[in-house]
Formats: C-alpha cells, structure tokens, sequence
C-alpha cells in the first residue's frame, strides 16, 4: 500500500488494477501535513501533486486538507506564519468574525484554497471528496458552512479530525446535510482513521437510516492503519477479537517462544498461525483475574473470544512470518523477542488485515441480524447510540424532524435502552440539533 504523504509515482498493483472489479478512496495526505513529514510547502505544485497521486491511484480523491490537530502539536505554526506574513491572508479579520482561534482559521482557510484547487484541476472521471474538520461544535459548523459551496461541486465528503471520532458532532453534520438537501445528493461519505468494531456498527446504522430515507445510493466507507502498526511496529498478529454484550474489542498479540499451557512441549512459533490464534483466543477464555474475593475466569458468563483467522493462517506457522533474536538490552541469553523482517512484515500484515476484515463482517453481521438475540448481543451504550440515530432518521422526521408532535409515532425496540429524552415529550416543533444536544453525554459515551 502507498501512503499520499510519500507521493510515489511507481507503478503498482493498485495503479494498474482494473477499475471496474476495484475500488480504492485515496488517502487525502492531511496526517502526513499534520506530522510534518509532506515536505517543503510549494503551493499549487504540492496541491497539484497530491491531486495526480490521488488520481492515480484511487477512484475517489480527497482535498489536501490542514489538520486542526496539527495545532497542538505545533506543526501548524510554520503554515500560519506563512499565511499572514506571506500570503497576506488576513485571519485576525476571520479570527474576529467567527469567534475562533487565528491557528483555526488559518487551517481553515488553506485548506478552503487547496479545495477550490483541486476542484478546478481535477479529473472528471474521479470522485472527489471535502474533508470536514474541526475539535468542536463551532470549529466543526463553521468548517461546513464555509466549504458548503465547495461540497456542491463535489460527490462527497470525508470526516477528519475529532468529527471523524464524536457521533454527536457527526450527526450535526449529517442533519445539517439532511435540512440543507445536501445528504440527498452526495454519494459518498469516508470516515478516515476510524475501524473499530464498534465503528462499524455505528456506520452501518447511519447508512442504513438514510439510504431507507433520503438516499437509497449513498455509500459510507472508512479506513484503519492498526492492523499494519500492529505489525511494522509492535510486530503483533491479529490474535481473537471479542463481540458481546459486555464489550467489543480486538485483540494482538506478540508471539513469543514460550509453551502455552494448553499445549505443553509446543513453543507457540510451531503452531499455525490460525491454530495460535485458537490457543490465544483460548488461553484468555480461561485467564484467572484474583483480588480480594479470589479468582475467577476473566471471561466468566461469556462465549471464548473469536479466533482471528485468515487465509495465510491455514498454511503458514508463527515462525514463518516472525524471527525469533536475542534481545539486545536483555542480558539473560535465554530471552528472546520475535521480529518480522522487512519480507515477512507484508505477510504479518496480511494476516492482520484479512482477520480484521473477518471479524468487521462477522460483527456487523451480528449486528444486522434477523435474530433479536443475535442483534442485541451488544453493550448497552452501542444499543442506545442505535436507537437515537434511528430516531434522528426516522423516515417521517426527513423533512427538518419539524412535524407536529401528534404524529410522531413512538419507536418500537426490540433491544434494551437507556431512558433517553424521547421527542415525543420535547417542545413542538421538534428540532434535531435539539435532541442531539438532550443526548450528549449517551453519544460521548464511546467514540468511533
């Protein structure tokens, strides 16, 4: 896989794909801007340059965008300096008319210039996605409002920063998307960064809401680099995955050299890796927690935790793919550490991706379940995240959620919920944002 920030322009698998069994969304290129590591700021050429990169490989591209989480971290600073005392960009002025910070508006506003760029020299051919930014309610509504006009030359939208983490600031968006007819058009929506279990299940629900409501033909997609950190940098294999009502989670693990329990005389590097991953899944099954009651199984009441298989799993062992050496800061000779080398990392990778990719489909699955006790087989929190984006879609509420309330049908569950402001007891006319606000701490309960 190429990352935008590397700008590569060899030929791969990915730019000689078929496009017609295939579909890629190309990485925008703001994290590598938020980190630094983008290189020297040459304005049109390094929009541009991106732009054909993205081009080149994906089917839909994104604006280069300026991460506001770059501000804390300083990287930014250089960028404002060179905004104002360059670029002649007045932000004091924008920084006065909205009530936020000049660092603010100046991501803002270059990322604006970079859009407007990239709408003009763009292929037609090609999606284009406006990244959303913002780390709070009115950074995230005064982003939207300014790039809107750009959004109605584009096909989508992708969320970053902490939009791309808050439900409730997403689904602000969405409804001011909805009201403004917005969602009704677009086609895509990318959520960058986010691919926990849970994510995906939130996601599902907001697409399934609107495709029965307002757009049959919008696609939701995201990305993760955990399953390749996890690799190239923890040198961890995608070990099980927990999904219950209790939490949802996936869990890596390191390989070592030692002898499972289970399993005794065999050093964990001989098994398969599907077969590890059994034993790992396995072990934690019947993992011993002690305190001041005694002890007890860490997953007591509950299934084995899902093993996370995958195809390479079935034909290659623990030691195919991880290089067992000594440890240099250890000095007892008989302490090792498993380290992939740079071949045998791709196929650490491999597993890693395949198995996540299992394990989201299996969960969302579950989660869409015709079985009620299948579907519900959730934690609570998830369950009423659930129920309040249903309500916000509800398709007799599409046009503003302004309808009187006496034909405000009550919503009929099947799971448990928490008791949450119902609309049907608020104030008529019963407004969206309103409710979104009556349920912030449920919806901050878990991020994406």
């Amino acid at each position: 896989m190429q990352e935008s920030g590397s700008l590569s322009t060899a030929r791969t698998n990915i730019t000689e794909r078929n496009r017609k069994t295939s579909f890629v969304v190309a990485d925008s290129g703001g994290f590598q801007i938020q980190q630094g590591t983008l290189g020297p700021w040459r304005y049109t050429h390094t929009v541009l340059q991106s732009l054909r990169w993205q081009e080149e490989h994906g089917d839909f591209v994104m604006a280069l965008d300026f991460p506001t989480g770059g501000i804390a971290t300083g990287k930014m600073a250089a960028h404002i300096h060179r905004l104002i005392h360059v670029d002649g960009e007045n932000l004091e002025a924008m920084s006065r008319a909205n009530g936020l910070s000049v660092a603010f508006n100046g991501c803002l506003r270059q990322t604006y210039i970079n859009t407007e760029t990239m709408l003009i020299h763009r292929q037609p051919e090609r999606g284009f996605l406006v990244v959303l930014q913002g780390t709070s309610e009115p950074e995230s509504r005064e982003w939207y409002r300014v790039h809107q006009p750009l959004i109605d030359a584009a096909e989508g939208i992708a969320f970053a920063g902490t939009s791309n983490i808050s439900y409730r600031l997403m689904l602000r968006r969405l409804v001011d998307m909805r009201d403004d007819g917005t969602l009704a058009r677009i086609k895509h929506i990318h959520v960058l960064g986010r691919g926990t279990l849970a994510s995906a299940c939130v996601l599902t629900t907001i697409q399934r809401c609107i495709r029965a409501s307002i757009n049959p033909d919008l696609q939701i997609t995201f990305d993760t680099a955990t399953p390749f950190q996890e690799a190239n940098e923890r040198y961890s294999l995608l070990a099980y995955y927990v999904a219950d009502n209790k939490s949802l989670s996936i869990e890596y693990n390191r390989p070592s050299d030692a002898e499972l329990s289970e399993f005794r005389h065999h050093s964990e590097l001989t098994f398969a890796i599907n077969d590890w991953c059994h034993a790992r899944a396995q072990a934690e099954a019947h993992r011993l927690i002690k305190d001041a009651q005694g002890s007890y199984p860490a997953m007591h009441g509950r299934a084995t935790p899902n093993a996370g298989i995958s195809i390479i799993g079935q034909h290659l062992a623990v030691n195919d793919i991880a290089v067992v050496r000594h440890d240099r800061q250890d000095p007892d000779p008989r302490n090792f550490i498993v380290k992939p080398d740079s071949k045998t990392s791709l196929l650490m990778c491999a597993h890693n991706v395949d198995a996540a990719t299992r394990a989201l489909e299996q969960v969302t699955a579950n989660w869409l379940s015709d079985d009620g006790e299948t579907r519900n087989n959730f934690p609570v929190d998830l369950l009423v995240i659930r129920s309040l984006i249903e309500i916000i879609f509800a398709p007799n509420r599409v046009l503003g959620l302004m309808d009187e309330l006496n034909e405000q049908p009550p919503l009929e569950v099947d799971y448990p919920t928490a008791e949450f402001p119902s609309p049907i007891a608020s104030v008529s006319p019963y407004k969206a944002h309103d409710f979104i606000e009556q349920n912030r701490q449920r919806l901050d309960a878990l991020v994406l």
